[in-house]
C-alpha cells in the first residue's frame, strides 16, 4: 500500500474562501468554472490556444498558487482529471489531460463543451479539500481499495444502477470505521459527478453567449444517472452505520 500526503495549499482554496455550505462550495465551483471560460475566451487565435496560456489562465482563475499541468489525451473519451505527484508521494496538484491539436501544442476551441467539463471537476476538487482527503484516506488506509474504486466504476459512476443488495454485500465483513469512509468516498465522488452534469445547461450557455453560436436540440435530463435515489441509498446506509456504531459505544 503505498501513502499519499496532501499539500492543501496547492490542491485546495483557502478555507477563508470556502466558507458555506456543501452545496454553495458546489456552486461556488461551477461559478470559477465559467469565468474560466470567460478569461480564457479572448485568449483564442484562430480557434487556438498554446497549452501554456491555457494553463496560466486556469491558475490564475484558482488563484495562482494550485498546482496545475495540461497534458495531451488521445482523443475526447481519455480526456480526464489526475493528480500531481511530487517528491515523496506528495500531492501538489492536479493534471488535466485534455486533446491537443495534431502538434500536440494546442488545444481548440472546438472542444470546449469537452475540456469544460475536465475544469469543472477541477474546480470541484479544489472547492471541496474533503473530496480529495477521503479519496486519499481510502488509498492510505483501505487494505482493499483498488475493490472499492473497482465497486464505484461498476456500480455508482455514470448510467450505473446501485441496489441496496449490491452495497450491502459490498460492505459486509467491513469495520465500521471502514464502511463509514467507503460510504463517505462513494458520496463524495457521486456529488462531484453529480455537480460536472448539473453545470452542463450553465457551461453551454456560457459558450453560446462568447462564441456566438447555438446548440441545438440538446437535452439536458440527468434522470437515467439516478443520481439522487443513488445518493439516498448512500446517505440511508451510512445513517445506518453511525447509528449502530453509536449504540456499540454506549
Amino acid at each position: 500500500m503505498t501513502n499519499f500526503t496532501i499539500n492543501k495549499i496547492r490542491t485546495s482554496l483557502p478555507l477563508s474562501v470556502l466558507k458555506g455550505t456543501q452545496q454553495e462550495r458546489l456552486q461556488k465551483a461551477v461559478s470559477l468554472n465559467l469565468q474560466f471560460y470567460k478569461n480564457l475566451h479572448d485568449k483564442f487565435v484562430e480557434r487556438e490556444i498554446k497549452t501554456s496560456k491555457f494553463k496560466t489562465a486556469l491558475k490564475e482563475t484558482a488563484g495562482g498558487k494550485i498546482g496545475v499541468e495540461v497534458l495531451n489525451a488521445e482523443d475526447s473519451f481519455h480526456s480526464r482529471l489526475s493528480l500531481l505527484l511530487g517528491a515523496k508521494k506528495k500531492i501538489r496538484g492536479y493534471v488535466l489531460y485534455l486533446p491537443h491539436n495534431i502538434w500536440g501544442e494546442c488545444i481548440r476551441q472546438s472542444s470546449a463543451q469537452n475540456f469544460l467539463k475536465i475544469t469543472q471537476s477541477f474546480f470541484n476538487e479544489i472547492c471541496n479539500p474533503k473530496f480529495l482527503a477521503r479519496n486519499i484516506y481510502i488509498n492510505n488506509h483501505i487494505q482493499d481499495s483498488k475493490e472499492v474504486w473497482n465497486f464505484y466504476s461498476q456500480n455508482i459512476t455514470g448510467k450505473n444502477v446501485l441496489t441496496k443488495e449490491s452495497l450491502d454485500n459490498f460492505l459486509q465483513n467491513k469495520k465500521a470505521d471502514d464502511k463509514i469512509n467507503i460510504l463517505q468516498f462513494f458520496r463524495y465522488n457521486l456529488l462531484s459527478e453529480r455537480n460536472v452534469k448539473q453545470a452542463e445547461p450553465q457551461i453551454d450557455a456560457q459558450i453560446e453567449k462568447l462564441d456566438n453560436i447555438t446548440y441545438v436540440n440538446k437535452k439536458y435530463d440527468s434522470k437515467d444517472f439516478g443520481f439522487e435515489e443513488k445518493l439516498a441509498l448512500l446517505c440511508e446506509k451510512l445513517k445506518k452505520v453511525l447509528q449502530t456504531e453509536r449504540q456499540h459505544k454506549i
